[in-house]
């Protein structure tokens, strides 16, 4: 019994000994060392002892490995992969033998080795070969390779693989030799995707920005595009609004259409996509409705999860759009997903984040506090200053009118005021909270030789600061490749999403309502119920002389509401066969279901609804002559709209690459395409809706069955009115493309790309010539950095291309037809008939819109990719469809026709560098620029005054966009009235624009960003920053057109310095307040034949120079500081990595112009959310 203690307690030691030698800890650093070297320097470290032959020392060559404190066995473990040996442990001992499985014997005429990363994975797929003769291969799926060399005594070998750094070995007979490849992360991307195939960098012309996903992310953005802003030259990205789940505006290099779509085209794995949401008929009542609920709906990428994305590419000129024909006028956008990658095993990640948003603050904004507002009010009683309608029961002149009718005494009068004055409700407070979004990412991928797949799971929570206004996002992908053979390559991608986004009905605006109302006034009663105040509203055909209607914000955002729901499931069968040494077919198909649904509500309980009834709920009795005169008793409002979209997509090319003589290069891509869209949909207006019994709708009345206890009935007809809101739209779209792609190089040194695609459509009436549009472009490209003569800069110069492309394509303008085209225009008030209304007049000669461009590019990169720049300069000519006036015979004032030109002109630029790049530190900095120039040329549209007013005139000579404004001349000085220049003139004119000055332009024509990153070990400092200039907007109108503010309205603090008296104008440029009677001072400006414009100064004050601000700002869009947990830490948990990040998204942004207050100049109003964000990534 004593012999086996014994004999047990010796094994025990033993196993210790041998557990405790695994788990010792080295610490080391060899670049391209000797076996034999790394293992003494182990043996001292350790005290262990290995054991091998001289032989295999010299068959393993030498090394390059780095250690921190990291367990022996984990180093031993990335030696075994580069060297192919096994070291065993055996006590104190360890035995190095020869790994039968994955060894490279040395073979006669051959040099043989493994390529690894430097982390010691092995690489497969790199290219090796010599540089004198063709010999080459590529590595195995383990990374090893045998190359050739029968007949070689000495040379040089080289290694390439996309994303790494090439390196060059110098050959002098060995039989092994082991290479260790750095990752190039610094340089030009290697590759350009197209959507239609990927090509090397070098050999492609166009211009394309490629920028990583993980490089441009922002925490608590929920979708790609909103982290394109400030990132890419070219693109101009403005954010709306700063609600949850808003979609921001994308021009790329200006805009090219007036009528048709200005946005990109989205491609996401060679498949396009389109908007899931319907688009509404401008003529209909739900339109506007509809706007506002699209601004939170999502758009054609809103389905996508960022964590799924692996990079994006912007195409901008002809020659990189060509390929999409007439849908990419306007640029394309193409993101490439995540895959897994071969012969990486099985790969989990987790990323999760936390984000808590600041909501916004009266410290921000000057506004007035509710002491202010009082003594506003009191000036304005004491200035004599009138409304325009009776005075409201509230604020100031609602305690005065009490105190003059002698319902209160001055006692009380004085207690009341003090109580207003010290009110101060805080609107931010009681109507916006500080919310928790979160984000949770999860993928599994796995890499074999024959079969990668990657699955990944997100789900997003995103409340808005506004109570009411929140997203809810649920993402699932799985991309598949199946390789059966090496010729024969299988991709199938599946992706679904499901998106809910609610919002506030029309009207209802939390963030508009707190800067705009008094925060004299309370929220509830003293007894804690809602305290409800009147405002003015529709006239009454209930209750004789009512137009006032009791209001509560809480009731409205409690009883009305917006809410839109997007379901998408996308589907792409990919498939690669090389049928010969150089010819491959490609084959895709596509399959793309959306399903949307919107909808918008105001119960019975709303101010909204008591305007169309004509009273407040319980005003009236049942069944009363009151009740029955009423067009809505009973019920309110539901706007809804519904979508269905079918897409497919078949693509069928063969790809020829080759090269001859070692110097002549050829890729020829030729394919056909076939697409179908398909858009079912409807919208519904319905009043009399019930939503608190069981989503039922109430009888609307007819017209002629109410009662008139007023003498008077409703002019419009709800009945009419909900037959013209709904409608059913189906439409099917189909098209037939054919394309092709050449690309020659010779030598490297010089290349030419033509790309082309001839579309086909049938929108253009009779008229076959008009059916089809080529689209064709050429590019060319001088390498000069591949120029023999520059080999004397190759230790500091690595590249320099300049490219010239030109190219014609063409857009299809849905809006426009060939034929005549009516709409309902209802049941006729005098015929009681249901007529047609004309919208557009026929265009027999419709065809597609033209744009021409040329682009000269210039690329740049020195220092092994330390420092880096790309110009390029564009001009783009496109002729587009507008309207001109008609005679008035023809039933409508204008046609479409061509004939309008669209010009954009400009440079863009960026340049990158990296300072500093060290073991410990590195530093890197980014900056792009981009300067847009539009014109419109031959133009004849009709414009309106108010076309002039906002921006939305196309005027011939200017800039699309650009704003006309009264040139404001100062005050009168016995009124304080707002005065203007130009307005006296000796003769009509013939446009109204004669009285207006150019006032700025609504399109920002410089856009770029900053973007820089500090690494100190494994601690990142990230910094992005956009910035926008040139663009103009209206400041927020507070002036009423007259009379004094409405009784509930607040006001900024400057209105204090208003004039008051003669002399004021000398120190202010503030009008006085208008007179309460608008007949008095309204002007009439006559203009053309028989224009006229009739108007008070002071609205033609709100839409003056005095009202425009530049919209100029650089904003902060992202700081971050991220940790990246050690090797040795990640060894002890079992992970493959591990970072942790904070990070501020739009801390700060600094706008230019002092006018805006503290107001967001990008949105004009809701700002843009301001957050802090905890973020975990775990891979295992």
């Amino acid at each position: 019994m004593r012999k086996e203690k014994q004999l047990l307690i010796m094994i025990l030691l033993f196993v210790a000994l041998g557990i405790r030698g695994q788990h010792q800890k080295v610490t080391l650093n060899f670049t391209s060392t000797p076996v034999s070297q790394v293992l003494r320097t182990i043996s001292k470290q350790t005290g262990l002892d290995f054991v091998y032959s001289n032989s295999q020392l010299e068959s393993m060559g030498d090394i390059t490995i780095k250690a921190t404190k990291e367990p022996i066995g984990e180093v031993l473990k990335r030696m075994s992969a580069s060297t192919g040996f096994t070291f065993k442990f055996d006590k104190n001992t360890i035995i190095v033998q020869q790994d039968n499985k994955k060894t490279d014997v040395k073979i006669d005429g051959y040099v043989v080795g493994v390529v690894t990363d430097a982390d010691g994975n092995p690489l497969p797929g790199v290219t090796v070969k010599f540089m004198e003769n063709n010999y080459g291969t590529t590595t195995s799926s383990d990374g090893r390779y045998h190359l050739n060399a029968r007949g070689v005594s000495k040379g040089s070998i080289s290694f390439s693989f996309i994303g790494m750094k090439n390196k060059v070995v110098a050959y002098k007979g060995q039989s092994i030799i082991n290479v260790v490849m750095d990752e190039d992360s610094h340089l030009i991307d290697d590759v350009v995707v197209t959507g239609y195939g990927t090509y090397n960098r070098g050999q492609y012309v166009g211009a394309v920005s490629q920028v990583k996903a993980e490089d441009i992310k922002i925490a608590n953005e929920s979708s790609i595009d909103q982290m394109l802003q400030g990132v890419i030259p070219g693109v101009s990205v403005v954010n709306t609004t700063g609600k949850v789940g808003g979609t921001p505006k994308i021009r790329i290099r200006g805009t090219s259409t007036i009528l048709g779509n200005q946005e990109p085209l989205w491609v996401v794995d060679g498949v396009i996509q389109t908007n899931p949401t319907p688009i509404p008929n401008d003529a209909s009542p739900l339109s506007s409705d509809m706007d506002e609920m699209l601004q939170t709906a999502g758009n054609a990428i809103s389905w996508l999860n960022p964590a799924d994305i692996e990079t994006i590419t912007v195409l901008k000129d002809a020659s990189a759009t060509a390929i999409y024909g007439s849908q990419a006028t306007n640029g394309v956008i193409v993101v490439t997903t995540k895959k897994a990658k071969a012969q990486t095993g099985v790969s989990i990640n987790y990323s999760g984040s936390l984000s808590i948003t600041q909501r916004p603050s009266y410290g921000l904004y000057d506004l007035m506090n509710s002491q202010q507002y009082m003594e506003f009010n009191q000036q304005m009683y004491h200035d004599r200053n009138a409304y325009t309608y009776e005075v409201l029961p509230i604020g100031y002149a609602g305690l005065v009118q009490k105190l003059h009718n002698k319902t209160i005494t001055q006692e009380e009068f004085n207690q009341e005021f003090r109580n207003m004055e010290q009110m101060n409700t805080d609107w931010f407070d009681l109507l916006f909270r500080t919310p928790v979004s979160t984000q949770q990412n999860v993928s599994i991928s796995s890499g074999s030789e024959k079969l990668q797949s990657r699955f990944s799971l997100g789900v997003n929570s995103s409340p808005g600061e506004a109570k009411g206004n929140d997203m809810f996002q649920v993402t699932a992908s799985s991309n598949n490749t199946y390789r059966p053979t090496k010729n024969l390559s299988i991709d199938l991608s599946v992706n679904g999403s499901y998106r809910k986004a609610n919002d506030f009905y029309s009207g209802v605006s939390p963030y508009d309502y707190a800067m705009n109302t008094s925060r004299a006034l309370p929220l509830y009663n003293e007894d804690g119920s809602l305290y409800y105040y009147p405002v003015y509203g529709n006239i009454s055909y209930s209750i004789l002389n009512k137009h006032c209607y009791n209001y509560n914000i809480l009731n409205e955002l409690d009883n009305s509401g917006s809410q839109s729901a997007v379901t998408s499931f996308q589907a792409n069968l990919g498939l690669r066969w090389k049928l010969l040494k150089n010819v491959e077919f490609q084959g895709d198909a596509s399959l793309s279901l959306s399903s949307s649904r919107m909808k918008s509500w105001a119960t019975e309980f709303t101010n909204t609804v008591s305007q169309i009834r004509g009273y407040d709920m319980g005003e009236v009795q049942a069944n009363s002559e009151e009740e029955l005169s009423s067009p809505l008793p009973y019920g309110g409002i539901l706007n809804s709209a519904t979508q269905q979209n079918v897409n497919y997509s078949f693509r069928g090319a063969f790809v020829y690459n080759n090269t001859f003589a070692e110097k002549h290069s050829v890729t020829f891509n030729i394919g056909m395409q076939v697409t179908s869209y398909k858009f079912d949909g409807e919208t519904m207006l319905h009043y009399g809706y019930q939503k608190y019994r069981g989503e039922t709708f109430a009888t609307v009345p007819a017209l002629s069955d109410l009662h008139t206890v007023t003498g008077y009935k409703p002019s419009t007809d709800l009945h009419e009115l909900m037959r013209q809101g709904s409608s059913i739209t189906n439409t099917k779209q189909n098209q037939l493309s054919e394309y092709f792609t050449a690309v020659y190089s010779f030598d490297n040194r010089y290349v030419l790309n033509l790309n082309g695609r001839l579309d086909a459509s049938n929108r253009f009436g009779q008229d076959e010539n008009k059916r089809f549009n080529p689209t064709l472009s050429f590019g060319a490209k001088w390498r000069i950095g591949e120029e023999p003569w520059m080999d004397w800069a190759s230790s500091w110069y690595d590249m320099f291309d300049i490219s010239f492309s030109y190219g014609w394509r063409g857009n299809s303008v849905t809006e426009v037809s060939p034929y005549l085209i009516a709409t309902d225009g209802g049941l006729h008030t005098y015929f009681k008939q249901y007529y047609l209304k004309i919208k557009s007049l026929p265009y027999p000669d419709l065809g597609w819109e033209k744009t021409r461009d040329w682009n000269i590019g210039a690329d740049l990169s020195f220092f092994d990719g330390r420092l880096s720049a790309g110009f390029n300069y564009y001009n783009k000519r496109s002729d587009v469809l507008s309207s001109r006036e008609v005679s008035t015979e023809y039933g409508v004032q204008s046609a479409y026709v061509k004939g309008t030109i669209m010009k954009n002109y400009g440079y863009e630029f960026i340049i990158s560098a990296t300072p500093i790049r060290t073991k410990d530190w590195t530093w890197s900095i980014a900056f792009n620029t981009s300067k847009d120039y539009n014109r419109v040329e031959n133009n004849e549209i009709v414009n309106l005054p108010n076309d002039y007013l906002t921006g939305a005139a196309i005027v011939e000579g200017m800039p699309y966009g650009t704003i006309y404004a009264f040139d404001f001349a100062g005050l009168d000085p016995e009124t304080g009235y707002p005065t203007f220049n130009g307005l006296d003139k000796e003769e009509k004119p013939v446009d109204f624009r004669e009285y207006l000055v150019e006032a700025g332009c609504t399109e920002p024509d410089v856009a770029g960003g900053i973007s820089t990153s500090l690494r100190y070990k494994n601690i990142h400092l990230r910094a992005q920053f956009a910035m926008s200039i040139g663009a103009q907007a209206y400041l927020p109108q507070y002036f009423a057109t007259t009379g004094a503010p409405r009784p509930e309205q607040n006001m900024p603090t400057y209105m204090l310095d208003r004039w008051r008296q003669p002399g004021d104008e000398l120190w202010t440029d503030i009008p006085s307040i208008a007179a309460g009677n608008p007949n008095d001072i309204n002007i009439t400006l006559k203009y053309g034949s028989n224009g006229e414009y009739w108007s008070s100064p002071y609205q033609m004050y709100n839409y003056s120079t005095a009202r425009i601000a530049d919209t100029d700002f650089i904003r902060c869009r992202s700081l971050s500081l991220q940790y990246d947990l050690p090797k040795p830490a990640l060894a002890t948990l079992g992970m493959r990595n591990a970072y942790i990040t904070a990070s501020l998204t739009n801390p700060f942004f600094i706008a230019f112009d002092s006018k805006w207050n503290g107001r967001d100049p990008e949105t004009a109003s809701w700002p843009a959310r301001k957050s802090f964000t905890l973020a975990l990534n775990i891979t295992f």
